[in-house]
């Protein structure tokens, strides 16, 4: 995956974002308001994720989080939304067929050339895992997995 570094303005447009959710009197947005905020920034994260988030930033349990501890945040799902679309890209490229399935056997050509120690056993093991209907195809869902796996 590529550097990946948030830019300035995207943290300006962030933090003005940000302030319009800010509580009264303070510097502070309600972790029930993330999810409003997440999306006034056309950023999607699913409930159970943006949970275990606003918990993790949330450590004295004041249900408020901080400009800087929301920046985190921000941060980690712009990143995430890049390694996903650079992941769809590849996928794309590797579905020479355009049917949306890699074959195993060009996934096992990619595993090899990724892979500078990496055993036959080693992908016969990680096939098996990532084809797990047995189909002799991955699918994009199936390809997330063991690249997400690495």
């Amino acid at each position: 995956m590529t550097d990946f570094k948030v830019t300035d303005k995207q943290f300006t447009d962030a933090k003005s974002t940000f302030h319009l959710y800010v509580k009264k009197g303070s510097e502070e947005v309600a972790t029930k308001d993330l999810d409003q905020l997440f999306k006034a920034m056309a950023l999607h994260i699913d409930d159970e994720k943006l949970k275990d988030w606003a918990d993790e930033m949330d450590e004295d349990a004041t249900g408020l989080i901080t400009w800087e501890k929301f920046k985190v945040l921000f941060e980690r799902k712009l990143k995430e939304d890049e390694e996903e679309k650079e992941l769809k890209e590849a996928f794309r490229v590797l579905d020479s067929q355009k049917k949306g399935v890699i074959p195993v056997s060009d996934l096992r050509w990619i595993l090899k050339s990724l892979g500078d120690d990496i055993t036959e056993e080693e992908i016969d093991d990680m096939i098996a895992e990532t084809d797990t209907d047995g189909s002799g195809t991955v699918d994009y869902e199936e390809f997330k997995s063991l690249m997400s796996s690495e």
